[in-house]
């Protein structure tokens, strides 16, 4: 099992967000001295810090970088690929750019998650899915040696694309080869599906997958059956990355250290 767990860039604004936050060096060295071994950046505008000073960093600290998680682009600034505006939309594509610029010196992928945007009253649904098709197409089209990973987003938070099954249709539809999905615990546990069928249903498309406890809690914090899971998630071959993304509650130590527990335990008790 490779781990990792997130951390949020300097220009995300300090919130309650699914990621370590303050100063890179003692946030990765943190994250190393914990037990994982990589680290997965939530960025909002991946253009306002230094790439080669952060790759640095991240380098500096033993860590690998599977991913890039595009979560506060939406998150912060609303940016969308289904945005009307043209502008906007523009610069929702021009961030993801960035973020797969930045990917690609790890060999790492990018998540598309809310920043896909969301049916309008005053959109069209079939323009809005054209305008998402679009944008995935043209990323993708942009940097075909950089990995873009649709995410499934529940019901909560997304009224598109919020299921296992309608991810993988339209990952079918973008027809790309550096187009394929990620799996996050939380949504698929919340949209009521069955874990076991969600992985199955996107078979060799799964290529990252987030945990979390139940109320985005640290591992072992919540009600959720993780371990099972992570059972079900090991017995399809899965051999990517998994990355713990989960609020830093009561603090970011207290919650980095309970997953890192957790998961040490975990991996102990099945000789791993």
């Amino acid at each position: 099992m490779k781990l990792a767990y997130m951390y949020a860039t300097p220009e995300v604004a300090p919130a309650k967000v699914t990621a370590i936050q303050g100063d890179p060096e003692h946030a990765f060295a943190a994250i190393a001295a914990e037990g994982f071994s990589g680290v997965e950046l939530l960025v909002r505008d991946p253009r306002a810090f230094d790439h080669d000073r952060l790759e640095a960093q991240i380098r500096a600290a033993g860590l690998e970088m599977p991913a890039v998680c595009t979560g506060e682009v939406y998150g912060e600034d609303l940016l969308s690929f289904a945005d009307p505006d043209p502008a906007r939309r523009a610069e929702a594509i021009e961030r993801m750019l960035s973020a797969m610029d930045f990917a690609a010196r790890f060999g790492a992928m990018v998540n598309v998650g809310r920043l896909r945007g969301r049916y309008r009253d005053d959109v069209p649904a079939d323009a809005t899915e054209a305008l998402i098709l679009d944008a995935f197409r043209t990323v993708a089209d942009a940097r075909p040696d950089t990995r873009v990973v649709l995410e499934p987003v529940n019901h909560l938070y997304a009224n598109y694309l919020t299921s296992t099954a309608a991810a993988c249709d339209f990952a079918d539809l973008v027809a790309r080869p550096n187009v394929g999905l990620m799996l996050d615990m939380a949504h698929i546990t919340i949209e009521g599906e069955a874990h076991a069928e969600s992985l199955a249903a996107a078979g060799d498309r799964l290529w990252h997958y987030h945990i979390t406890d139940s109320d985005r809690l640290a591992c072992g914090e919540g009600t959720w059956d993780i371990g099972a899971a992570l059972d079900e998630l090991r017995a399809t071959g899965f051999d990517g990355w998994i990355t713990a993304e989960h609020f830093q509650s009561p603090d970011a130590m207290s919650a980095m250290r309970q997953s890192a527990r957790w998961l040490a335990e975990y991996r102990a008790a099945r000789g791993l």
